[in-house]
């Protein structure tokens, strides 16, 4: 087959082409091989005019010429189909009346020969005769008409017809599937689910436990006083239900009405209002008014002992009564204290309601612990009574007491009392007589004479030779009253609180046993006590040269109160240390629980203890003790008059003891005991200004106190302790002559 006949076909399928005429050229035509013409140089005065294409006609538009027809002459490109156009279509011609001829493709000679010939127009500069070929229409062909047999057509219609009828059943059997799941296999795990999302529930608070003295009555209480809370979504009436409420909760009108107004659903109207409030608030049975229980934590008993059971704080929890422990047994004891929430389970409706009639569970809450106190209130009482008065009475900053039974530990009282900036006087947030320390002064001396007592250094008459100043270390230590060198007794020394002598018996005792004997009345440990510290004590190894010296007569140590108080309970309780103890009992609702008996362990013989306590009855029936005397009973004990370590500045950098002004400040103290009546004592009073003595200031408190926990425990005088009194010699006539009241502020800070 030839290139013609190939563009026949063509026409015989498109129709006759119309062809434009070859454009004019001077030399050879366009897509002939030859010398090419050169183009015209870029910058000259306008580019080459190209021939302008022949005009054209009626009969060129519809019929091809015989030169147009040649391959050399006019090259087909073979990128872009040759079509006829529109005008030359033949009208009315059915594509569907017989089968479209096939196209066939020009021979690869004749391509090749249009792609040369094309190439060789563009080199010389010129439109080749491609370009001039006709272009084609802008509008798209028709799409042509495939005849479809019906056998097709059937085939087709049946293959989707089966398609859907197997989508439909994989639907339908996973829809079967999952209703088996849901109904049969898995069905208890759905209808759990199901009612899970029906399910709504509220936390019942647990009421903390309470906090009471050893009878019962309540020093701290975890009192019910509900919130009233609103759902205005559920409220009928606002303007009704504010008006009835109003004055009823003492909140005025406009206010509750812009809460009921709300467009959510929960309101709070009134936080912990009483059980009274709420009960009127209840007869109303308003729509949309609720009731939820809180707790609020009370102190009955105006603020009694409030640095021992201290404060809690709200934590903004549903946890226990939505309140924690932060200070005294409230945070020690927080684990028991705090109790267990409950939960209410109950079916809710789409507003998130209650259904009515629906099943609900109960979980109740668990109330905490309660726990019962050694202490006794009426004694609590008295104690910071009397500590506010003495304050006020002697000018001073602070004083501390605490009331005690030897035998068993139990503390019957504990206060501590100071002055404010304003002058205002009252118990402190924290438990001072576990948490202070202070140097004991002359208190101390009964532990020094103790251990020489129990090592068998001493007797209670074994005699010194007392002068009143001695020098250790190139520090001069003196008594109290200048007096000349003296014979005493151990019993005289002690009465007479001398510093010398104490001294002498210490050097005889030496430093390892002295820190033997005051670890072992209980210094420089913690008994346990909630906020207790330790105390002060230096190891042996670290005593300076003057250590000998001061501390057996109570410097260079600090010790609590309580600490002081359980060394003397020792002597009292013939030579046991026994632990001090806070808590009684405690009662989870099932009864009283007594809590172990505190820890104990020998210190001192029986024999030392009764030596020792003939020598504290003569301080107070001829010594400085006088003042705590009680009528009808034996008191023992030894006052105490120690200088304050002060932070600085000093007036004399080498005194530690000096303010800024060269003023001295003094803590001031009496501690023991009533003979045979388990009962123990210690005050001390910071910083008095009437006096700095032990024996003015705490020894008259002293006494006070005894008397009314004698009467209140019922105590009655006990028989003399005659074999006591007998093992302790009489004062010798020098030492009856001493009066310790008066000392000079150039001798030794510690005195009787």
């Amino acid at each position: 087959m030839t290139e013609r006949d190939d563009f026949d076909d063509l026409d015989e399928f498109f129709g006759p082409r119309t062809t434009r005429p070859a454009p004019r050229t001077s030399g050879r035509a366009a897509g002939s091989t030859g010398t090419r013409r050169p183009a015209a140089p870029r910058g000259s005065q306008g580019a080459v005019a190209r021939p302008a294409p022949a005009r054209r006609t009626a009969a060129a538009s519809t019929r091809r010429t015989a030169s147009a027809r040649t391959a050399s002459a006019r090259p087909v490109r073979s990128d872009r189909p040759v079509r006829a156009s529109a005008s030359a279509r033949p009208e009315h011609r059915s594509l569907t009346s017989r089968p479209a001829p096939a196209r066939r493709r020009p021979s690869a000679a004749a391509a090749g020969a249009s792609a040369l010939g094309a190439i060789g127009g563009l080199a010389t500069g010129r439109r080749g005769a491609i370009d001039h070929a006709p272009r084609p229409s802008r509008r798209p062909l028709q799409p042509l008409a495939v005849p479809v047999h019906p056998e097709l057509v059937r085939r087709r219609t049946h293959r989707r017809l089966i398609g859907f009828v197997l989508a439909v059943v994989a639907v339908a059997g996973g829809l079967g599937a999952k209703l088996t799941d849901l109904q049969i296999t898995d069905r208890e795990r759905w209808v759990a689910y199901g009612a899970k999302q029906r399910e709504g529930y509220r936390i019942l608070p647990a009421a903390r436990g309470g906090i009471f003295d050893r009878s019962g009555v309540a020093f701290a209480l975890s009192v019910p006083m509900p919130d009233v809370v609103a759902d205005p979504q559920a409220v009928e009436h606002p303007k009704a239900t504010a008006e009835a409420l109003a004055p009823i909760l003492g909140i005025p009108e406009a206010t509750l009405l812009a809460k009921l107004s709300k467009g959510n659903r929960y309101q709070l109207l009134a936080p912990t209002v009483s059980n009274a409030v709420a009960d009127r608030a209840r007869k109303l049975k308003l729509p949309g008014i609720t009731f939820e229980d809180q707790y609020v934590r009370r102190n009955p008993s105006e603020g009694l002992a409030r640095g021992i059971v201290g404060s809690t704080f709200a934590n903004g929890t549903a946890d226990a009564d939505g309140h924690q422990g932060s200070t005294g047994l409230e945070k020690a004891y927080e684990d028991q204290l705090r109790g267990t929430p409950g939960k209410l389970t109950f079916e809710k409706g789409v507003g998130g309601g209650t259904i009515a009639g629906s099943q609900q569970k109960l979980d109740p809450a668990k109330p905490g612990t309660s726990l019962y106190l050694t202490l006794d209130q009426s004694l609590q009482y008295s104690t910071e009574q009397a500590l506010v008065d003495q304050v006020e009475a002697t000018g001073a900053q602070q004083a501390m007491a605490v009331i005690s039974r030897p035998s068993t530990g139990e503390i019957l009282s504990m206060a501590s009392v100071s002055r404010g900036k304003d002058g205002t006087i009252a118990a402190t947030g924290d438990n001072q007589p576990v948490s202070t320390v202070f140097e004991p002064g002359s208190v101390n001396k009964m532990i020094t004479l103790a251990g020489a007592l129990q090592e068998g250094e001493i007797t209670p008459e074994t005699t010194f030779s007392v002068p009143d100043h001695l020098l250790i270390a190139d520090h001069d230590f003196t008594d109290h009253d200048p007096h000349p060198e003296e014979a005493w007794s151990a019993t005289d020394i002690l009465v007479t609180s001398s510093n010398i002598g104490t001294i002498k018996i210490a050097r005889q005792l030496g430093k390892d046993k002295i820190d033997q004997y005051l670890r072992a009345f209980g210094f420089g440990q913690s008994s346990g006590l909630p906020s207790e510290v330790a105390g002060i004590m230096l190891p042996v190894d670290k005593w300076s040269g003057t250590s000998i010296g001061s501390i057996p007569i109570g410097q260079g140590i600090s010790v609590t109160a309580l600490q002081m108080l359980s060394a003397y309970n020792v002597i009292a309780n013939d030579g046991v240390y026994v632990a001090p103890k806070l808590v009684a009992a405690t009662d989870d609702g099932s009864g009283k629980l007594q809590t172990p008996a505190s820890a104990r362990r020998r210190v001192v013989s029986a024999d030392t203890a009764a030596q020792m306590t003939g020598m504290l009855t003569k301080v107070v029936s001829d010594g400085t003790g006088k003042p705590a005397a009680i009528q009808g009973y034996e008191a023992a004990g030894k006052t105490g008059t120690a200088r304050i370590p002060q932070k600085g500045p000093h007036l004399d950098p080498a005194d530690a003891y000096q303010d800024a002004a060269g003023r001295y400040h003094y803590a001031s103290s009496f501690v023991g005991f009533v003979a045979g009546a388990d009962l123990s004592i210690i005050v001390t009073v910071q910083e008095p200004s009437s006096s700095i003595y032990g024996s003015d200031v705490a020894a008259p408190v002293f006494s006070q106190l005894a008397s009314l926990a004698l009467r209140k425990e019922q105590i009655p005088p006990p028989a003399l302790v005659q074999a006591s009194r007998a093992a302790v010699p009489e004062l010798s006539a020098s030492a009856r002559e001493i009066d310790a009241e008066d000392p000079g502020p150039e001798r030794e800070t510690t005195q009787g």
